[in-house]
């Protein structure tokens, strides 16, 4: 049943990935009240739900993170992405954790480009590092054979991938794991940011001001990050990983965006309609520098 509702919500929030790359803290709420009702049924530790909700729910999935990546614009450059061949070094859950939100993000990239034969060698290191982390429940031999049935249909590929996923992140959030479960989100959220801050200025110079927005238009997404981290920064792990965080959260805290209220603009004798925003950001060239610098060198350690 969670497979399910995860589904809705990953379309949901790639709609809206594909509107705006962003979204409104109003509109994360709305979503996040929904899920709570919704969730009040389940047989989860009452003192972790609200924990687990935001972990799960309301932060981009590798999945989010990917589709940002091609509706960027941004064409297929396997020489960014982080080798499957790595798996096999990471050998601590935490940056098992890491590299399979990263893994995750890279061959979901992948399939959206229909690199089928690069979606197969990431499903085969996303394989070993279930292992790592006791998650092969979730991945069991029929999914990866029904991946390699489907791997010329891309948007079977795709639904496969959004469903392992899915498993995944429920069997660590039925353990109580949730700081494997923050470690895959960022992993996955810093994969994106790399790619992307990766292309500008250097492949896609003409859409420089495009591609800095987006990259802006994350703040919104790392200070929820950041907010969840808070809220389990009494365990270890958690705390280390906002240690990693922490001069990205400066950075961002130098940012101060505005946000025009949501205006619903009735077209066509009112059959249609459509939601209009903008946001204003300060960011200063230096600011920006620093913040694509800093995303480099967290992407840098956490696959070394």
């Amino acid at each position: 049943m969670r497979n399910t509702r995860f589904f809705i919500f990953l379309l949901i929030g790639s709609a809206c990935m594909l509107i705006c790359h962003s979204c409104s803290t109003c509109s994360r709420q709305q979503t996040v009240e929904n899920i709570t009702i919704d969730l009040a049924d389940l047989a989860i530790d009452t003192t972790y739900v609200n924990m687990a909700r935001k972990a799960y729910y309301a932060l981009p999935t590798p999945i989010e993170m990917s589709i940002m990546i091609k509706n960027s614009g941004i064409v297929w450059q396997p020489a960014l992405l982080n080798d499957p061949a790595n798996a096999a070094k990471y050998l601590t859950h935490r940056k098992m954790a890491l590299n399979f939100g990263v893994y995750f993000t890279d061959m979901t990239y992948a399939g959206l480009l229909g690199q089928s034969q690069t979606v197969l060698r990431y499903k085969r290191a996303i394989q070993q590092l279930t292992e790592g982390l006791g998650l092969q429940s979730a991945v069991d031999l029929n999914t990866l054979q029904l991946l390699e049935a489907n791997i010329n249909d891309r948007d079977a590929v795709l639904r496969i991938i959004a469903d392992t996923y899915a498993s995944c992140m429920e069997l660590l959030n039925e353990s109580d794991r949730y700081s494997l479960t923050l470690a895959i989100l960022t992993g996955g959220w810093v994969e994106g940011m790399y790619i992307v801050t990766s292309m500008i200025n250097e492949i896609m110079p003409s859409d420089e001001s495009k591609m800095k927005q987006m990259i802006v238009d994350q703040k919104l997404t790392f200070d929820m990050m950041w907010q969840v981290m808070s809220d389990l920064k009494n365990i270890p792990d958690v705390a280390a990983l906002m240690n990693d965080l922490s001069q990205l959260a400066q950075l961002y805290d130098l940012i101060g965006v505005d946000h025009t209220p949501n205006l619903v603009e009735v077209v066509d004798d009112g059959q249609y309609s459509h939601i209009v925003s903008d946001n204003k950001d300060d960011v200063t060239p230096a600011t920006f520098a620093k913040i694509k610098e800093q995303i480099q060198i967290l992407r840098q350690n956490f696959i070394k």
